[in-house]
């Protein structure tokens, strides 16, 4: 363990996302920590953390309120370009003991394998976004290999909780497929739908992410922190339509015939990432924390997730824009099928 002063000062950058406000709310209830939360303070905080209101991109005033901070630990869920590592690093060099950057799986490089290790290649060819995190994560390690800036890099896979689920193909929110369902119109799924995926409830991200604060050998280092089940895109549907009590109706269309689309980014989030059938190793992160778990398997994360959906009906908002998308698209791919049916 890194030797420190308690309480621990951990400061997070964020920490009302899907994945970082679980790790809000358990932090603030620990004691030995004494928790801050930069953000915009457009959402409520947990009782114990100290609200810090800062738009993240407003470097000036960052630099400004937090000359009157010290902190231990930094932990950033909000660093998509590599302009915003270089300030980051810039503004807590030689300030800190550890600050945790929340990359992404979507940085590899999918092409040259099906079990990925943390070693692996990266500079996605479909994704700006995973290039872009990649980008981010070279600033980190340069730092750290120059001048010992203590970087920890976590690379989730999909995380859900609350209002979010692991789907193929949606619109502004995951509502936008629930609603179909429930109206009994066709849902749209890449593939086959029989390539695999990694689903991470974020109550089990936050259980472990938390182990990797304040430990020296994780400095330097890169974790997987995603739930070892694969389940397949099917199957993470069909639980779906069990739970909704309905009958599935699922269109498989090709992912690269989805990454047509002129409306929507599938081209990222499909050819980029949800198309392969990828493993992601996580011995790792097994072998450097206490305590590794997964306990929410996707049903139950499923159920949980629409339970909170009756508990804020405000949030069933329907997508009009994406359900006319879907309509068009299943319409033209069914007349392509019958098109070329029995021509072979």
């Amino acid at each position: 363990m890194i030797l420190t002063k308690k309480p621990l000062k951990v400061l997070l950058i964020g920490g009302t996302g899907t994945i970082s406000l679980p790790i809000c709310e358990a932090l603030s209830q620990n004691q030995d920590i004494e928790l801050y939360v930069m953000n915009r303070g457009h959402k409520s905080l947990p009782e114990h953390a100290h609200q810090i209101i800062c738009d993240f991109h407003d470097t000036a005033k960052m630099e400004e309120i937090l000359k009157d901070y010290s902190f231990d630990i930094v932990c950033n869920f909000i660093i998509y370009k590599p302009e915003e590592a270089i300030k980051q690093i810039q503004l807590f060099k030689g300030k800190i003991q550890q600050y945790i950057f929340i990359s992404t799986v979507v940085t590899y490089n999918h092409e040259t394998a099906v079990m990925i290790h943390e070693s692996h290649e990266q500079n996605n060819i479909y994704s700006e976004y995973g290039r872009e995190k990649t980008k981010c994560e070279q600033i980190f390690m340069k730092a750290y290999e120059e001048f010992g800036f203590p970087i920890t890099i976590v690379r989730p896979s999909q995380t859900y909780g609350y209002d979010r689920i692991p789907l193929s193909v949606k619109g502004k929110s995951c509502w936008s497929v629930v609603d179909r369902i429930l109206n009994d119109k066709p849902v749209i799924v890449h593939g086959d739908g029989k390539s695999t995926w990694h689903c991470t409830h974020n109550q089990d991200f936050a259980y472990n992410f938390i182990q990797l604060i304040n430990d020296e050998k994780t400095i330097g280092q890169a974790y997987h922190n995603i739930n070892p089940v694969v389940v397949n895109w099917d199957m993470i549907y069909r639980d779906l339509y069990a739970l909704l009590n309905k009958e599935p109706k699922i269109i498989h269309i090709a992912s690269d015939t989805l990454a047509l689309s002129q409306t929507y980014d599938i081209e990222s989030s499909i050819l980029g990432d949800k198309q392969y059938s990828c493993l992601f190793d996580m011995s790792k992160i097994q072998r450097d924390i206490p305590d590794f778990q997964n306990h929410i398997m996707i049903q139950e994360g499923l159920k949980m997730y629409l339970d909170y959906m009756e508990q804020h009906p405000e949030k069933k908002v329907k997508d009009e824009t994406f359900d006319q998308w879907c309509d068009q698209v299943i319409d033209a791919y069914q007349k392509f099928i019958q098109e070329i049916k029995g021509h072979f």
